[in-house]
């Protein structure tokens, strides 16, 4: 590094073997995407370019810099091209430069540090060095791959509903902080699922399945992968029409996608609308027998004695619609008084 090397001790201590300089297979996937422009500086004082144009999805990256920053292709008397190669390994940033010259031509020396979570670097290996522009972005992103009708056994019961697929690329389910999944109807909100812990333990990979069951009898308890909310308009034929997906990853990056693309026909599964009954006769209302009724509905068995008394003529007969208890009440027009009387 020009100018910093002071005397031959130091010298000695700090020029590493590039074959040394870097771990041999990452242990930790990388956190970070480090490609990009950046400056370094070092002991405060020297301020180098680096700029990384490849890494790999082992963390690995290669690029190049030169001192005094600013000053690129350094081509200047005296100016030191760099050739740069690293890893990042989590949070954690190393990589080595070697010189080409004319300073100290093969000259190698190799830092270490970590990425804070606005993405600057900085470190106290071998020396204290920090950015001072440039910043690393967090791995991942997350696409919609497939949404639709389904209607099968699971083994857990009849998934009746919809099922939605989401991808990961640059990371992984693995100790994933939260997954959330909305199904819509436009705007309005149907349902909910939101993962347990075993996504992110059991599921590690870069693909999920999240399902809605909405007419069906499938058990998310015993399934274990999801807590599922149903909003008021479960048990209605709405029609999803949008899924929406948010994850927390483990590096603690947001990430969302949104699949609008439904395959399949909605209506059939569609709850099944139960055959309109309509009580004739009090004694239908007794025992509980007044909880069948659906047209209408009734709280208990009083409503439902008193709408068949409120449905009959005057003779106690079941008149099946208003208009048929009028033309009853219009038939008994001159009928004698006695039976009128009766009536009274």
């Amino acid at each position: 590094m020009k100018k910093i090397i002071v005397n031959t001790t130091i010298m000695a201590l700090l020029i590493l073997p590039l074959a040394t300089a870097l771990p041999v297979g990452a242990t930790t996937p990388p956190n970070w995407n480090v490609t990009g422009t950046y400056q370094w500086l070092v002991l405060g004082t020297y301020a180098h370019d680096m700029v990384i144009t490849i890494q790999n999805p082992d963390g690995t990256f290669s690029g190049t810099g030169g001192y005094p920053a600013g000053s690129s292709p350094y081509t200047a008397d005296g100016q030191t091209p760099e050739t740069i190669t690293g890893q990042v390994e989590g949070n954690t940033i190393t990589f080595t430069t070697i010189y080409a010259g004319p300073y100290n031509p093969g000259y190698s020396v190799t830092v270490s540090g970590t990425i804070a979570a606005d993405g600057s670097m900085s470190g106290t290996s071998p020396w204290e060095w920090h950015t001072t522009s440039g910043n690393a972005v967090l791995l991942g992103t997350l696409s919609a791959e497939d949404f639709g009708v389904v209607n099968y056994d699971t083994g857990l019961g009849q998934l009746k509903g919809y099922t939605a697929g989401f991808g990961l690329t640059d990371a992984t389910f693995a100790g994933v902080q939260s997954v959330v999944v909305q199904l819509y109807s436009g705007a309005t909100l149907l349902q909910t699922n939101t993962a347990t812990s075993k996504v992110g333990t059991d599921i590690t990979g870069t693909q999920i399945s999240s399902p809605f069951d909405v007419s069906g009898s499938f058990d998310y308890v015993i399934d274990g992968y999801w807590n599922n909310v149903r909003e008021i308009e479960y048990g209605q034929s709405v029609p999803a029409t949008r899924v929406v997906a948010t994850v927390t990853l483990a590096n603690g990056k947001v990430v969302t996608a949104e699949n609008t693309n439904l395959t399949g026909d909605p209506t059939t599964i569609y709850p099944t609308t139960p055959p309109v009954v309509i009580p004739t006769d009090k004694d239908q209302c007794k025992n509980g027998g007044w909880t069948a009724f659906t047209n209408p509905s009734f709280k208990n068995q009083g409503q439902c004695v008193s709408y068949v008394n409120g449905r009959a003529d005057n003779h106690g007969q079941y008149v099946s619609s208003q208009e048929d208890k009028q033309e009853a009440a219009q038939s008994r027009i001159g009928m004698p008084e006695q039976s009128k009387g009766h009536e009274e």
